[in-house]
């Protein structure tokens, strides 16, 4: 038990420290802060959900003796509690027959963790609606008014002038299209990123010997039946007025990414045995990095796989044409 406090407690500073390094506000910074739960999801991997939770709890300790209890709140809300609960998780598992040790684990769906990761990717942008503001209109507003000082302050304009952008775009404009588009963004982007940090500590803790379950094929991985039936739905619900369709926005962008993963475990699975894999999917990885575009692409590929079973159909066809 001694070992376990100690993992958790080393990985529950480090994990504080990593978020702390936001507050200096240059690009290193803001890299380090992406890798903040990466401490709790090794912690919770290699020795157990409780190594994770006591990590945790070390963290917001420590955020909240230097900083205040506002501070400590975000990183349960958006790094400790999400990351220890995908990591739990990941650990889940039953005997296939509990008279035969030897016939093996179900483990907790690859599929099931990502869709996890995009509901609690929207769940914590809306959970942060009544911490700004008391209505969405004054979340907005808070948002616009954010974006305006970031306007002012990287083209240098001082308070009181009017913003001219490079080119002569128009801020307000671009202004409300960020007001629009950054909640749903954040929500995609928190999703993507605790789901590196979840492969990236899987492999480290694998590495290490400690990952109590197998490594998961993830070019093969299924998303639930129910997955798409919600994205359609939110989509069609995003032109709602209010809450409502700004809550069916979130979800319905939110839930892009595991269809986006998707599309890239077809990309995996159908060039497998191909001339020139690297290469293709070296190109998937470099398009999704520098082009966001990219991920739409994707997402319609991921929803096709989802309908068309076509990993099942390429298989069927490499077996009955071994040589082709």
């Amino acid at each position: 038990m001694m070992i376990v406090f100690l993992v958790g407690l080393a990985s529950g500073i480090a994990s504080a420290t990593l978020s702390l390094a936001l507050a200096s506000g240059s690009t290193l910074s803001v890299l380090l802060f992406i890798f903040a739960p990466l401490p709790i999801f090794i912690a919770s991997l290699g020795w157990q959900h409780q190594a994770g939770l006591i990590g945790v709890m070390i963290a917001a300790s420590v955020l909240f003796g230097l900083g205040d209890f506002d501070t400590a709140r975000a990183y349960v809300l958006s790094v400790g509690a999400p990351s220890w609960w995908l990591a739990y998780l990941a650990l889940l598992g039953r005997s296939r027959d509990e008279g035969n040790p030897e016939a093996g684990m179900d483990w907790y769906p690859v599929g099931r963790l990502i869709i996890w990761a995009a509901l609690l990717g929207a769940g914590l942008v809306l959970v942060t609606i009544p911490l700004v503001a008391g209505s969405l209109d004054e979340y907005r507003a808070a948002i616009r008014t954010t974006f305006e000082t970031f306007l002012r302050v990287e083209t240098g304009t001082p308070a009181g002038q009017p913003v001219t952008l490079p080119g002569g775009g128009d801020p307000t404009r671009i202004t409300e299209l960020a007001v629009l588009a950054l909640p749903p963004l954040a929500a995609a982007l928190w999703s993507t990123v605790s789901l590196v940090n979840l492969w990236v500590a899987g492999r480290v803790v694998r590495t290490s010997g400690r990952l109590a379950r197998p490594w998961p094929n993830i070019s093969e991985f299924q998303l639930p039946r129910f997955s798409l039936l919600i994205m359609l739905g939110a989509t069609a619900a995003s032109i709602l007025p209010g809450i409502a369709g700004f809550t069916a926005g979130i979800l319905s962008t939110s839930f892009a990414i595991p269809f986006a993963m998707l599309g890239l475990a077809l990309i995996h699975a159908g060039t497998r045995g191909t001339t020139g894999r690297g290469l293709i999917i070296g190109a998937a990885y470099v398009l999704l990095a520098v082009q966001a575009w990219t991920v739409i692409i994707l997402t319609f590929i991921g929803i096709a796989e989802h309908v068309f079973s076509i990993r099942d159909r390429i298989a069927i066809s490499r077996a009955s044409n071994p040589k082709s």
